[in-house]
């Protein structure tokens, strides 16, 4: 094959692999997507699950599917998403409990770092401390009063030993130098009828799981864990504000198992990005205090890394571990 002929052959051969490649980018996803979830039904980390899956779908023009594998602190659901074939086909939203079961399981099948692939920043949330409703304490210093009156008689339930929601309610007992007597759970659900019935005292959970309830007066509002109040609830004074230096933000995330293809990643990550901060995901997230938290897959990933030692610090003082 003369120069000339070979410069000719190699230059198609360069424009016949472009529209390849478009193609491979404009066809995913071709199926249905599964948007799993740690967590169980009408926990916080559902409800982003839910909204997000909603715009992702219209933005895909595929159905995304929400899927829910709670237990032992998001352990079991997080070892499903990352078993999971890395086609894009299975995505996960996370929540900040993902950088906390590493530290609290002395054993498990996979790295939470290394074995998955970071797609996008979704929303970070406060906090807030709710209590029964005819509980005799109408804020976090009134809370403490109590607790100190009545040594080892008030209850704090969480959704599980190590999960966020016990580390937060340790935090707070550290910075207000008082004591509740912790009562864990297999999972957000299970704690709310408790609280409402009266048969634990307080307990941390994300704003959109106990609104409603909030709402109708069947439980109050005592403290909120962000670093300023909250718009969705002015009012309720954060817990930094009485115990300096409490501020503990709750964050949920999109990843993917571990080797994903760069451009299906981008795909969703621009698709993520643009759902996150657009007018109408805001306004849903506001009322429960959330902001939008887009990153790019590196940012996440920097990101992550810190959540996981900082998180690794507060298990180590919590003292819990599961074997």
């Amino acid at each position: 094959m003369s120069p000339l002929n070979r410069r000719s052959f190699l230059a198609t051969s360069a424009l016949l692999c472009i529209p390849q490649l478009g193609f491979a980018n404009e066809t995913y996803p071709s199926k249905p997507i599964r948007l799993t979830t740690p967590n169980s039904a009408g926990s916080g980390a559902d409800g982003m699950a839910r909204r997000l899956g909603d715009h992702l779908g219209r933005a895909l023009k595929q159905p995304v599917f929400v899927e829910n594998l709670p237990g032992a602190g998001g352990l079991m659901g997080s070892e499903n998403l990352l078993r999971s074939a890395p086609d894009g086909s299975t995505i996960g939203l996370i929540s900040s409990n993902y950088v906390v079961f590493p530290h609290l399981y002395r054993k498990f099948a996979f790295d939470a770092v290394k074995d998955m692939t970071p797609v996008a920043g979704v929303a970070s949330t406060p906090m807030v401390l709710v209590a029964r409703a005819d509980l005799p304490a109408s804020n976090v210093s009134e809370l403490k009063a109590l607790a100190l009156k009545s040594p080892g008689k008030l209850t704090l339930g969480s959704s599980g030993n190590g999960t966020i929601l016990h580390l937060m309610g340790m935090y707070m007992q550290e910075k207000g130098q008082f004591t509740l007597t912790h009562v864990p759970y297999k999972g957000v659900a299970p704690v709310i009828p408790d609280l409402v019935s009266g048969t634990i005292d307080v307990a941390f959970f994300s704003y959109a799981s106990v609104e409603g309830l909030v709402k109708q007066g069947r439980l109050k509002l005592l403290g909120v864990s962000s670093a300023k109040r909250s718009p969705a609830m002015p009012e309720v004074k954060t817990l930094d504000e009485v115990f300096p230096g409490c501020i503990l933000e709750a964050w949920y995330a999109v990843i993917g198992p571990k080797g994903m293809p760069p451009e299906i990643t981008q795909k969703l990550n621009e698709s993520i990005t643009a759902i996150v901060q657009s007018e109408s995901f805001k306004g849903q997230i506001a009322s429960e205090g959330a902001v939008p938290m887009p990153m790019t897959p590196d940012v996440l990933m920097a990101f992550m890394k810190s959540e996981y030692t900082k998180h690794g610090a507060l298990v180590s003082r919590s003292g819990a571990v599961i074997q």
